[in-house]
């Protein structure tokens, strides 16, 4: 969650917007300042707390702008976001230079909060990571996060610092495939303040395996459930530690993995080459498409593909489109190497065709980042409440 702090003379607004932002799940009130003391005194009294964002209250501007001046001067990744019944162009503008990056006109609601909050501090911070992956499965059970994983690592296996994110964190099984099931992971680093790990407190959340770091999800310690700001603030982290992040998601997009999505280089949908799966892949990628991300973004892999049962004409027919890769059904070997707690060997008919794979990932044409909107995060939260 986002630190965040207000500062307005009016004691009843400042409770007030202290009880709407805890409403919203992405931020944790630290501090009301509230009456106004010198600009200083509120520096140094923000700087004990460091909170991303602060709620300023313009009502008056002359002694709002010292103090805004005061905060970038103290406080210079804090994001800044007025708030004032109303204003004109002219004030707007006076506003900006002064460091502001939002207005938010009274009376908000704490959804306005969050959407100001997201837009400023993508603008102020964009994330610039050329190299994320995300894959989400058509349909339970379709064998996602073991194409995210053998890829994952093959991409690791060409000398690339590589990390693996688990998102499902109730049915997330990869800790439990590769026995990895006492190591900290995504639930114990939600409690943390991301951006602000060291190199070993990083370490401390993160398990390798096969030159692969992997940040996994326990089913047996959920924790809280993640904002889009705990996964902003993990790749604001991790984006120039690593090549590539190759995310692992559940098959219905919320408003806290949007994050990943919307960043991504490629989003990859798993199916499997049954007809249920293969509808599934075509419903996942028109709900994505109807979420602003590019159509050229989204592709579909075709798990457990045999040629000889399935023909390719009758899956893309299936799921009205272009499928970008196969992967054999190698179930001896796969099985195999779940129980005995490792990856499919890369011999093997599936290793080497999640080798390929990683391959042409590696081939890919970056994708433009466009600056996100809230709007996006709100329709993907329709999503999630619909498969819920």
């Amino acid at each position: 969650m986002l630190r965040l702090a207000v500062v307005t003379p009016n004691q009843v607004a400042a409770d007030a917007i202290e009880i709407l932002t805890m409403d919203s799940g992405a931020f944790q009130p630290c501090l009301k300042i509230t009456p106004v003391p010198p600009a200083k005194e509120i520096a140094r009294s923000l700087t004990a707390q460091n909170p991303a964002i602060v709620l300023l209250d313009l009502g008056d501007w002359i002694e709002a702008a010292v103090i805004a001046k005061e905060i970038q001067h103290s406080l210079p990744r804090t994001v800044i976001i007025g708030f004032r019944p109303r204003w004109d162009r002219a004030e707007q503008l006076k506003f900006e230079e002064a460091g502001i990056l939002d207005l938010l006109p009274e009376p908000f609601s704490p959804g306005d909060v969050e959407a100001a909050a997201y837009e400023a501090i993508h603008r102020r911070y964009p994330l610039t990571h050329k190299n994320i992956l995300a894959f989400i499965p058509a349909k339970a059970g379709g064998g996602c996060s073991t194409v995210a994983l053998h890829v994952a690592s093959a991409l690791a296996g060409s000398n690339k610092k590589v990390l693996l994110v688990e998102c499902d964190q109730r049915s997330g099984p990869l800790s439990i495939m590769l026995d990895l099931e006492k190591n900290k992971g995504l639930p114990e680093l939600l409690q943390h303040q991301a951006e602000f790990l060291s190199p070993l407190e990083w370490r401390q959340f993160t398990a390798q395996h096969n030159g692969l770091d992997l940040l996994l999800s326990n089913p047996s310690r959920r924790g809280r459930l993640p904002s889009w700001a705990d996964y902003y603030r993990l790749l604001l982290f991790v984006q120039k530690q690593y090549d590539y992040i190759v995310v692992d998601l559940p098959e219905v997009i919320n408003q806290a993995t949007a994050e990943f999505v919307r960043n991504a280089r490629a989003v990859f949908v798993v199916s499997q080459p049954e007809l249920p799966s293969l509808k599934l892949a075509k419903l996942r990628r028109t709900e994505l498409e109807s979420c602003e991300i590019p159509a050229e973004n989204i592709n579909i892999l075709v798990n457990r593909w045999e040629k000889r049962r399935q023909p390719m004409e009758n899956i893309e027919k299936a799921v009205e489109g272009k499928v970008f890769a196969t992967l054999p059904n190698d179930y001896r070997e796969v099985r195999d190497s779940i129980l005995e707690t490792r990856l499919a060997s890369p011999s093997s008919a599936f290793g080497k065709a999640c080798d390929a794979l990683a391959q042409n990932i590696s081939g890919l044409p970056e994708s433009p980042h466009v600056r996100p909107k809230f709007t996006l995060l709100r329709r993907l939260g329709t999503l999630s409440t619909l498969g819920t």
